[in-house]
């Protein structure tokens, strides 16, 4: 979530300065916000992760901007913003605190397929989207720089399929967690844990490990559970949403799905959302803890 104190509407000559609050300097930016900018004649000052600037900071800040400077618009972003605040009271009052959410992860596919068609011109598919947020991450900066690279390098107007976002854009550490996804589901339990010894030298937690083989597992889950039931391949694509290339003939996801009896799946899901919880409150202080327990559930 992200608020943002909105000063001005911006028009004409202008000129921006950004701020971080982990290295905020109060006084400077004070001074800077009752002074006039020599080039410009008005100026916009940006200051990002405001909720992260020291208490004493943001309470210097507040006496200061409560002062009215038409030549000066302050924009504030935080991932939190103490609404009961007199500050965020005086800021509603005035309609001047605007709140922007963004999406949950899996509103993000819905995004992405927005704003390949808003933006772009571009169709895509909600299994492709999904990809890509499997490859890129939930950034939606991220995201976005990954349309545009697409875009500039697809003919005009041509829609965006899962090859082109496996050969154009560029994963962020989801290479090794797609490939420690397929060991552990075929079984393989020597090369899985060489692949999580390699993503730990690469500095990815291991709770992040956890949420992602946890969401693999899952879907492995639902096609065994589908298998069980009779359903064809067709069906179980259409129903889950995979995308043909990357998760059926790539992955051989449908393939891992039998080599677990459905009560297996359900355990190593039971363990990975245990694992995930402990990984987070620090119950394995040593690696080969962490590695040990990984490797349980091959």
């Amino acid at each position: 979530m992200e608020k943002a104190i909105l000063g001005w509407e911006s028009q004409g000559d202008s000129i921006r300065e950004v701020h971080f609050g982990e290295e905020l300097q109060w006084q400077a930016l004070a001074q800077s916000y009752n002074s006039a900018d020599l080039f410009a004649a008005r100026k916009a000052l940006v200051i990002k992760h405001f909720d992260k600037a020291h208490s004493a900071s943001q309470k210097q800040l507040e006496d200061v901007f409560g002062q009215d400077n038409p030549q000066v618009g302050v924009f504030l972003s935080a991932e939190k913003f103490d609404g009961r605040s007199s500050f965020a009271k005086k800021l509603k009052e005035k309609g001047a605190l605007q709140e922007f959410k963004l999406p949950y992860e899996n509103q993000i596919p819905q995004w992405l397929m927005q704003r390949a068609k808003e933006r772009y011109g571009r169709g895509l598919g909600n299994s492709e989207a999904r990809l890509l947020q499997e490859r890129v991450g939930g950034d939606l900066a991220e995201l976005d720089h990954e349309l545009e690279k697409l875009d500039t390098f697809l003919p005009k107007g041509a829609p965006i399929t899962a090859k082109e976002i496996e050969e154009i854009s560029s994963p962020v550490r989801v290479s090794l967690i797609w490939e420690l996804q397929r060991l552990m589901g075929q079984r393989e339990k020597t090369a899985a844990l060489l692949t999580l010894r390699n993503l730990m030298d690469h500095g990815e937690e291991g709770f992040l490990i956890a949420m992602q083989l946890f969401r693999h597992f899952l879907r492995l889950l639902r096609i065994r559970l589908m298998l069980d039931q009779g359903a064809v391949e067709q069906e179980i694509i259409a129903t889950l949403g995979l995308n043909s290339f990357i998760h059926v003939v790539k992955e051989k996801q449908i393939e891992q799905a039998r080599k677990h009896p459905v009560k297996r799946l359900k355990a190593v899901l039971a363990r990975l959302a245990r694992l995930e919880w402990e990984l987070k409150q620090g119950r394995y202080p040593n690696r080969f803890e962490v590695e040990l327990a990984f490797a349980g559930m091959v």
